[in-house]
């Protein structure tokens, strides 16, 4: 398969997400733990580069990796699928804010008007009105939930930037190891939320299965093979068809109507992250 297919097709795995998460009982602590625990064992057995002990470095990021993850599983129980992979799209507007802190880099103007763009559509996602329903129990805390784990992701991306300076070709190294870390914090953390687990149906499994092996551990196993090959700007436009395939799944899946404003906010950080990757192709 050419590296950019791969790329695309980690996308599409990626959005299935959105829509299978809320075709799972188990509660959301539950899911993302039992998700992290199929997507190791799959990393675990397709990337040799993963079967090693992690380093101090692989450590610091394995909370950034939870966060990003497991709060994303956490929002998507209580608001739209749209809302989540919307918010949680906001990560460039954290990596401007965190990334001359951490890493020393400067933000340049280019990357400001991109971020304009982020926080505007970050704003029409907040205020446009959504009601509770079935697959969205409670929007407004879930758009709070998504909120953090897009800073926990750009937290997440900016440790993997790190890593790659100091030790190349860790990344999926990382990635594997945060699913390893996310299993067993997520199960004890479930008590503190007022959650049990539950035995769950054969259909339950299935999806959580699915999730596990293919949304998170092919996805990833397919970006580690094929990143090398795609320039990076190429890749993250390839990867954007992830916020635009999510919420028309959990449409056709679940029926959840995303509010205009909800969808106008989403094509606004989408349209923004889009043209500034473009105008740094150029460049």
């Amino acid at each position: 398969m050419a590296p950019a297919l791969r790329v695309l097709l980690a996308g599409v795995l990626f959005a299935s997400g959105g829509a299978l998460l809320k075709a799972c009982e188990f509660p959301s602590l539950q899911r993302a733990a039992l998700r992290a625990l199929f997507a190791a064992v799959t990393l675990f057995a397709v990337l040799p580069q993963c079967r090693r002990w992690p380093d101090r470095r692989i450590a610091l990021l394995l909370p950034a990796y939870f966060g990003a993850t497991c709060l994303f599983v956490v929002a998507n129980a209580l608001t739209t699928a749209a809302n989540a992979i919307f918010l949680q799209s906001t990560a460039p507007l954290w990596l401007a804010v965190l990334g001359p802190l951490l890493l020393r880099e400067r933000t340049s103007r280019r990357d400001a008007l991109v971020l304009v763009g982020v926080a505007a559509g970050m704003t029409l996602c907040f205020v446009a009105p959504t009601g509770a329903v079935a697959t969205a129990t409670d929007p407004a805390l879930g758009d709070l939930v998504a909120l953090a784990s897009g800073v926990c992701y750009a937290l997440l991306l900016i440790g993997l930037r790190w890593l790659s300076r100091a030790t190349p070709g860790q990344n999926a190294t990382a990635i594997a190891w945060g699913n390893v870390f996310t299993f067993p914090v997520a199960l004890v953390l479930m008590p503190a939320v007022g959650q049990t687990p539950i035995a769950g149906s054969a259909q339950d499994w299935a999806v959580i299965v699915f999730l596990g092996a293919c949304q998170i551990g092919a996805a990833y196993a397919l970006l580690a093979t094929a990143l090398a090959h795609v320039p990076a700007v190429r890749a993250s436009l390839l990867l954007m068809i992830e916020p635009v395939l999510n919420p028309l799944i959990a449409y056709f899946v679940h029926g959840e109507r995303p509010h205009v404003l909800t969808l106008l906010g989403g094509a606004t950080i989408l349209g923004a992250v889009a043209g500034g990757n473009l105008l740094r192709r150029r460049r």
